[in-house]
Order: C-alpha cells, then sequence, then structure tokens
C-alpha cells in the first residue's frame, strides 16, 4: 500500500484539524483566562487583608480609651473579632501576644506560604509599641483556582468532542458534492459512456471545478463521437470495395486452376488474395469496435445452451487447423444452459479459437472445453503454443498491442481479437481471464458466464 493510500480522507483530516485547532484554542483560552483569574483574586485577596487591618484599626479607635487602656481595649476585641479566615492578633510591646482570655477563640491558619499572608502594622499612634498582626489564608483562593482548573479539564474535552462531531457533519455537508461527483465518475467508468457530473451549486469552487470537468467532459465525448464516425464510416467504405476485389480474385484463382492463367499470375493472384483476407479481417474487426463504441446498450440475451454455440463455431476452424499442422479438439461439451447472444459468443469462440491456432506452432494441439460450475457456463480454450507472458497480460486487452513473441510468429495479426472478445464477455456479464496452460506451456482462455437460467 502507498503512502498517499495509507493517508487519512479529507474529511478525516478537516475534522481532526478543526479538533486539534479548537483545542489549542480552548488551551490557550484556559490559560489567559487563569493567569488574568489568579491575578484578579490575588488582587481582591490582598485588598481584603488590607481591608481588615483598616477596620481593626478603625475599630480599635473608636474603642480606644472605653475600657481604660490598651491591654483591657484589645482583650475585649479579642473576644469580638472573629473573621472567617483570618487570624487577629495583637502584639505587646514586649513582643508577647495578648494571653488568651475566657471566651477567646483565635483562628487556626496553616502557616507558611503559600497558604497564609503575614501583615503586621502599628496598632495606634496612641498605643506605642503595640502592633496589629493579621494572618489570612490563601486556602481559599487555591480552591477557586482548583475548580476553575477541575472545570477546564472537564469542559475542554467536551467541547472538543462536540466541536468535532459538529466538524465530522459539517465536513461531510461540504464534502457531499464532490462525493456525489466520484460517485458519478465511477459510474462513467464502469459504464463507458461519458456521462456528466453533478453540479450542487455552480457558484462555489467544486461547483466551478465540477463545470470545467464537464467541459472537458463535454469535448471529449465529441471527439470521441468523431472517431467513432471516422471509424464506422471508415470500414463501411471500405468493406464494400474489398469484397468486390475478394469475388474477382476468388474468380481468377478458379480461372487459373482451369489452366487460363500462368503459374507466376497464379501465385500474383494468391498473394493478392491473402492480403484481400487479411484486409477483410480488419474491416470486420474494425466494423465490430466501432459498434462497441457506439452501441453501449445491453444485448438482448436468449436462454441458450454454451455447448451448442461452441460446437458450431468451433466446426469452421478445423479446416484451418489441419493446414497449421494443429490438432483441434473438444475434450468436454457438458450441456450448459446460458443466456447468450448467439452470434456474439460464436465470435467470441472464434477469436480465441483463431488465437490459439495462430500461436501454437505445427505438432501443437488446441482444447476447447464446456463444461458447468456451481451453476454457471464455463469455456475453456487451451493451448500448448507460445503462451503470453505475465507481464504483457495486462496489455492483451489494449487495441492494436501484440506482443514480441506473438509479432515474431504470426506478423498479419491486427491486435484486436482479444480487446473484442473481452467486450463481448462484458456484454453477457462474463469474465475473461488468461492463464498458463498445463504444466505451464500455452494459453488457457477462461470465460465464465453468469449463472444459467431456465429455457
Amino acid at each position: 500500500m502507498t503512502r498517499t493510500a495509507q493517508r487519512a480522507s479529507i474529511r478525516v483530516r478537516l475534522t481532526a484539524w478543526y479538533a486539534a485547532m479548537l483545542l489549542l484554542g480552548l488551551l490557550a483560552a484556559g490559560l489567559a483566562l487563569r493567569t488574568v483569574l489568579r491575578a484578579e483574586l490575588h488582587r481582591t485577596f490582598n485588598e481584603s487583608v488590607d481591608g481588615t487591618v483598616a477596620a481593626v484599626r478603625g475599630f480599635y479607635g473608636l474603642e480606644e480609651g472605653v475600657y481604660g487602656g490598651t491591654d483591657a481595649t484589645t482583650r475585649h476585641m479579642a473576644r469580638e473579632l472573629v473573621i472567617s479566615e483570618r487570624a487577629i492578633d495583637f502584639v505587646r510591646p514586649d513582643g508577647s501576644i495578648l494571653p488568651v482570655v475566657p471566651g477567646y477563640r483565635p483562628v487556626e491558619l496553616r502557616d507558611g506560604a503559600p497558604h497564609t499572608r503575614d501583615v503586621v502594622v502599628p496598632l495606634s499612634p496612641k498605643s506605642p509599641g503595640w502592633r496589629l498582626r493579621v494572618r489570612a489564608s490563601l486556602v481559599p483562593l487555591d480552591r477557586s483556582l482548583a475548580r476553575m482548573d477541575a472545570a477546564l479539564l472537564v469542559a475542554a474535552p467536551v467541547a472538543v468532542l462536540l466541536a468535532a462531531g459538529f466538524g465530522w457533519w459539517l465536513t461531510g455537508r461540504t464534502l457531499r458534492p464532490l462525493r456525489d461527483m466520484t460517485q458519478a465518475t465511477d459510474a462513467i467508468i464502469g459504464s463507458g459512456a461519458l456521462g456528466r457530473l453533478p453540479i450542487a451549486d455552480a457558484r462555489d469552487e467544486l461547483g466551478q471545478l465540477g463545470a470545467r470537468v464537464n467541459a472537458l467532459l463535454e469535448r471529449l465525448d465529441a471527439a470521441l463521437r468523431q472517431q467513432r464516425r471516422f471509424l464506422g464510416d471508415a470500414a463501411h467504405e471500405l468493406r464494400t470495395p474489398v469484397a468486390r476485389m475478394r469475388s474477382r480474385v476468388d474468380l481468377a484463382l478458379l480461372d487459373a486452376a482451369a489452366g487460363a492463367a500462368a503459374p507466376p499470375e497464379r501465385r500474383a493472384l494468391e498473394e493478392i488474395g491473402a492480403d484481400l483476407s487479411r484486409a477483410s479481417r480488419l474491416v470486420d474487426e474494425l466494423m465490430q469496435l466501432a459498434r462497441a463504441d457506439a452501441d453501449p446498450t445491453p444485448p438482448v440475451l436468449a436462454p441458450s445452451f454454451l455447448d451448442d454455440a461452441v460446437a458450431d463455431a468451433t466446426g469452421s476452424f478445423q479446416a484451418r487447423a489441419r493446414t497449421a499442422g494443429v490438432a483441434l479438439g473438444s475434450s468436454t461439451l457438458d450441456e450448459a444452459p446460458a443466456a447468450l447472444d448467439v452470434t456474439l459468443v460464436q465470435r467470441l469462440v472464434g477469436i480465441l479459437v483463431d488465437n490459439a491456432i495462430r500461436y501454437t506452432p505445427a505438432g501443437g494441439h488446441v482444447d476447447v472445453r464446456v463444461r458447468t460450475d456451481a451453476g454457471r457456463a464455463v469455456l475453456e480454450v487451451e493451448d500448448d503454443g507460445i503462451g503470453i507472458p505475465p507481464a504483457e497480460r495486462d496489455r492483451v486487452w489494449e487495441r492494436f498491442h501484440r506482443g514480441e513473441q506473438a509479432r515474431r510468429l504470426a506478423p498479419d495479426g491486427s491486435g484486436l481479437g482479444l480487446p473484442i472478445a473481452r467486450w463481448i464477455a462484458e456484454r453477457h456479464g462474463a469474465a475473461l481471464t488468461l492463464a498458463d496452460g498445463a504444466g505451464g506451456r500455452g494459453t488457457l482462455a477462461r470465460v465464465r458466464f453468469p449463472a444459467s437460467v431456465e429455457r
């Protein structure tokens, strides 16, 4: 498998890129949001701590002197001041902290950065030496950041999956015209007829591409129609004069056989007759190809027996096989019902048998068999001739192609027989294949027809 074939489809790649870009965008946005939110939370936290300090000092200023001194006032405040996540201590001038009094329950905090912030400021200008210590916990801030991180870790994958599903649907909808064009192209290739690609919207890029391809197909179709007309017209125009010349040569040969012509003249007539025979066969093949190209409709098939058609077609080649020194026989002719166009099938058999005789040296053998296999009629033509190298078996279906050995053994061939034979097989829904003969010698041509039908 090539590297290109291993690559994912455009739809998969577009969806993957869309999901990856969205994930990167969400991660970048989440990181930026977390940075901004963390800075804002720290700013708010610091302002809150500073506000707590200012509030305690302001409260002390209001209560100062009411209870008869700093010590009594701070004891009273220690019992009254309870602020969540804040520990408030009053530090004496000697550095000692205000002792615990009944009802005073200090807030317990985890000491040490980064979980606390410790702020120490003078208590009041009227209480020299006294200091106010406020310790604030960073745990609520850390909890807020942790909840945000957890939310991002859950929301980001869910958002990416939802976006990937939406992207898959969107790319499928966007690429649907391209898929329709691909299916239409496959239909064109399968049918052999130059159809046109469907265009969903002629204004977008895919529509413009389809319009240009259709314009190219239109030009190609026109060129092929012109070529087919030329081929058919040329073959038709050549057929009549060639047939007329063959008739005259045949009459001249009959006169020569009766002694009316000298031996040199007879040899010239025989050579002219052979050339005309080859020209006539070539014209017939060109006309067959012209009909094949011009008529893509399926033939009218009728229930028949393949063995009868094969027997009738093979019998006409016995004289030619004897002349070539090749033994032509039929080892198996089982009754094989099939839906056939008998005329075309006999042409198919003639091509295969003619090729087998043509490319089998004198002393060789050609065996024509008909059998059934799982309800399917099978035609096999096997010879022990020169065979077809495996490297050339794909090219023998090309028109006018002939292998090196074939050109050397039979230089008068046209290279049109096997393309016509495959066309006839395809018209019947049959499969024509080539393989090595028995023992690796020669060629085995096998035609497997569709399942048989009742007459």
